[in-house]
């Protein structure tokens, strides 16, 4: 179905019967990515009505030339999660940047919230920098990417371990979205990334079932930063993962993302019964 958002029209894309869970996917992607990482734990675990979208600028959502910050893009993803569930409580999973956006609700919206997995989130400082270590490849595989087009020459460094696989992956479910992408609103918004107000103010426990994972080796958004929420996330497990990027999920380290996803989904379900 097709919502409107302060104009903007948002394709929703419901799969599974049961608890709400919204998925919200990550900087210069689309749903797809997420929806690849996160479907074989939900389809094998069952019970979970998931919606996902394309965020303003990405995939198939437009993005108006007003919108340019964080507050509004909190604002759209809030009223996403309470059109497609008709504002009842709903659990939300949310990558990257999209697990950027899912931290804004934990602190905005915590009583919209059945529970949050923060997946890979970014969490840069607040004069917009990040914590993350320089990267590096653990075990190399010389024949994994040969090959390789203009745009995905980052591909290498950004895996610590090099396998063929991954990089089909890659290809199958990002590279469509990142090629496709908004890339004049996103100069836009990254001028403005930084949460302010209440979605910077980590003060509040939230107390509801939580999941924070991060790659030990992610150069993207790092693992320090987002390790060290657990006084705002009592009811939080928190997990680093060796041998792990920032493409934790079906490219990298699938069975032991998929038991932690898996963890958070039956604590939820206890806490509701």
């Amino acid at each position: 179905m097709v919502v409107e958002v302060e104009g903007i029209p948002i394709e929703l894309r419901a799969r599974g019967a049961g608890r709400p869970l919204l998925l919200v996917h990550g900087w210069s992607a689309d749903h797809r990515y997420l929806c690849a990482d996160l479907d074989p734990v939900l389809d094998a675990h069952g019970g979970w009505r998931r919606v996902a979208f394309d965020l303003p600028g990405h995939g198939a959502t437009p993005a108006p030339d007003w919108l340019g910050t964080q507050e509004a893009m909190l604002r759209i993803v809030a009223a996403v999660g309470e059109r497609a569930f008709d504002g009842a409580p709903y659990a939300v999973a949310g990558n990257s940047y999209g697990g950027y956006l899912a931290l804004g609700l934990v602190r905005t919206r915590p009583a919209s919230l059945l529970g949050a997995a923060l997946l890979v989130p970014d969490l840069p400082r607040d004069d917009a920098t990040r914590d993350v270590a320089d990267p590096v490849v653990i075990h190399p595989d010389p024949d994994a990417f040969d090959e390789l087009a203009e745009d995905e020459a980052w591909i290498p460094d950004a895996l610590p371990v090099h396998e063929r696989r991954m990089l089909d992956a890659i290809r199958a479910h990002d590279m469509p979205a990142y090629r496709s992408c908004d890339r004049a609103f996103l100069g836009r918004l990254d001028a403005a990334y930084v949460h302010t107000g209440a979605a910077a103010d980590g003060s509040r426990p939230f107390a509801r079932p939580s999941l924070v994972v991060a790659g030990r080796q992610d150069g993207t958004v790092g693992w320090r930063r987002q390790m060290a929420l657990q006084d705002e996330f009592p009811r939080g497990t928190f997990a680093t993962l060796d041998l792990g990027g920032h493409h934790l999920g079906r490219v990298e380290r699938p069975a032991l993302y998929g038991a932690l996803v898996g963890d958070w989904l039956e604590r939820m379900e206890r806490e509701a019964a």
